[in-house]
Parts: C-alpha cells; structure tokens; sequence
C-alpha cells in the first residue's frame, strides 16, 4: 500500500503548495543547505506509507541519535510491527530526469538490531519510466537499499553511516507491463548505470513524483534515523539538515517575536530577545 495515493492524498491535506515551493530547488545555487524543522518542513512531511495517511504517520524531527553528520539533529522512523511502513516525503524535484541527477548521498544510523544486520531507511524515487510512451499514471518507484551496496551488507548498528546511491543497486517496485516490465525487480536490482541504460529518460514523475524515505513494510521492530540528504541536479547541490528545532543564524533572527521559536545548539530556550541577539552575536 501506499505507492499509488501518497500524492493525491498529501494534496487532499492541504499540502499542494509543498510542490510549488520546492520544484524551484534544482535551480538553487551550488550547495545549497536547507535546514528542516517542525516549525519549517521545508515542503517535507511524515506520511504513513502502509495506511496511506498522515494523521497516523509516526515519524518524527529528533536530537541526536549520537552525533549526526550536520546539526545536533535528525529525522526518525520507526515500525513497530510488520504490518507499519512508515516515510518522509517531498513532493519535489517532478519531472528531473535522473541522468541529470549529479550527486546523491545521504546518512542513517540504526539503533534496532536484526537478523544478518541489513535493515537502513531505504531512499526510493516515484518514477516515470519513458516521457514518450502512452503510460501516465502510476509506475511505482525505484528503491535504493544500503544493505544492496554502497558499501556492501551489513550495515553497522548504533553508529551513523554514509551511503551514495548512485553507487549502489536499485529495483523496482512494481515490475509489471506498466512498470519496469520485468526489469530490476528486487530479487536482481540494477547498478544506477543499468537504469540509466535501460530507461536513458527515466524521470521522476512529473505530475505523481516524489522522493521518499522509508522503513519497512515486514520490518517488525525497526528504529532509525536519517539526515544530511544531498541530491544534486546539472552541478547544483542541496543538501537537507533535518533538526528537531531552528537555531539563530542572525540577530535579526530575533527580532519581533522570533526569539522564541529558536533555540541554542544544545535545545535551550532564549529568555528574551537581547539573550538571543546577545548568542547570535558572540555564540555563547
């Protein structure tokens, strides 16, 4: 479940404007960083993948676990059961083709223990395998799990890892004639290079895409995090800091109220506007 209405149900919430906003991003400037908080996803959003809702997504902006690779903070999942699947969405990037896609990367730590150690939050695109062919809907979407390289199984418990997909395997999640047909299923996942060859315009979708963090289904007992998700399009790099609060990047900051909607790096809250302006100023 949850592959087909993930975008047409974020819309019914009220979360369209999440596509306009960041459909700008492959246009931003190199390196671009883009800090993610409660109070400003960023056009990001929890989603319940396996009940298609989000009133019953669970996922969650946290400190820690450990140190993460950017900020104090990270983005958590968890799946208690076999039967939860639960993602962090971003209904962007539509229509990118991913031959133009020049960088990829992002971080996990995984505080649960399983069998063969293998399980890290997978990265998955919702695809449109050919722009030119009849088929518009729904094709499924490409799925990148660590344990399938970038460096190979298994992946470390309780300790932050750096993965970068476009060096690892991919399959499909749906394999039939209205899919990859056959191709990459996930007994037989592809390199990025035997996508790129076996679809030279595969894209994500252009009107159903988005990018898609996700833990489970059947991953009884899962809990992990992710951060610092760089994708890069034509050269120009963003790279996404989840964190569980915003911090003060400038006195102006705290002005007219701002003040108290930011916290010191370690998550302690200002007493006034002059102890926010006085941190941001001296960082102490």
């Amino acid at each position: 479940m949850g592959f087909k209405h993930l975008r047409a149900f974020a819309l019914a919430f009220g979360l369209s404007g999440l596509v306009g906003l960041l459909t700008v991003a492959p246009g931003l400037a190199a390196n671009t960083t883009v800090v993610v908080t409660p109070g400003n996803m960023q056009g990001w959003f929890f989603y319940d993948d396996q009940h298609d809702s989000t009133a019953t997504a669970t996922g969650s902006l946290v400190t820690g676990p450990g140190t993460p690779p950017l900020g104090v903070g990270s983005a958590r999942l968890t799946t208690p059961t076999s039967g939860d699947g639960q993602a962090l969405v971003l209904g962007a990037y539509q229509g990118t083709r991913l031959a133009d896609i020049t960088a990829l990367q992002y971080s996990t730590y995984r505080t649960s223990a399983d069998p063969g150690n293998l399980l890290a939050i997978a990265l998955q695109f919702t695809v449109d395998y050919s722009p030119t062919d009849s088929n518009a809907g729904f094709q499924g979407r490409l799925v990148f799990e660590p344990y399938q390289g970038a460096p190979a199984n298994p992946v470390p418990q309780a300790t932050w890892q750096t993965w970068n997909p476009r060096d690892g395997q991919w399959w499909a999640s749906k394999t039939g004639a209205d899919g990859s047909n056959g191709l990459c299923p996930q007994e037989h996942p592809c390199t990025w290079t035997q996508v790129l060859a076996n679809w030279p315009d595969i894209r994500i979708h252009p009107s159903l895409g988005s990018i898609v963090f996700k833990a489970g289904s059947n991953w009884a007992g899962f809990d992990g995090n992710v951060d610092a998700f760089t994708i890069g399009v034509s050269g120009n790099s963003t790279t996404f800091n989840f964190e569980p609060f915003a911090t003060s990047s400038s006195k102006d900051d705290c002005k007219g109220g701002g003040w108290q909607n930011l916290r010191r790096a370690d998550g302690s809250p200002f007493k006034n506007q002059g102890d926010c302006v006085s941190y941001t100023n001296n960082g102490k």
